[in-house]
């Protein structure tokens, strides 16, 4: 396992590894240094697993804001439908589009 990316996001980092033949997009603590953290979502080039790394750290910055935390590969909030990473890095959401769709769900909830 070969760290090709990081970057801080928030409190914790964020790893593009390469393993085999992927390359994992994971995300760390920065008070245990010497772990990659949990898998978060899997790509077979380098350039869109940095790509998704990025927007991933934009990603949990906004969702955060809604409430919701990080459990392994799932943004998850009480009495909310689960929001898979993987399903939306695959998305390519646009931080507008993600607050639309985070009110939205907001939205169907108190209706």
């Amino acid at each position: 396992m070969t760290v090709k990316y990081q970057i801080p996001c928030s409190e914790s980092d964020i790893y593009v590894l390469e393993k085999e033949n992927a390359f994992h997009v994971t995300i760390g603590s920065k008070v245990n240094p010497l772990s990659f953290g949990n898998k978060l979502a899997e790509f077979v080039s380098l350039g869109r697993a940095v790509d998704a790394a990025e927007q991933f750290c934009k990603l949990y910055t906004l969702i955060k804001e809604y409430g919701y935390h990080l459990e392994s590969d799932n943004f998850r909030k009480e009495g909310m439908e689960n929001l898979s990473v993987p399903e939306l890095l695959e998305m390519e959401l646009t931080l507008e589009a993600m607050r639309e769709l985070l009110e939205r769900k907001a939205a169907v909830k108190e209706a």
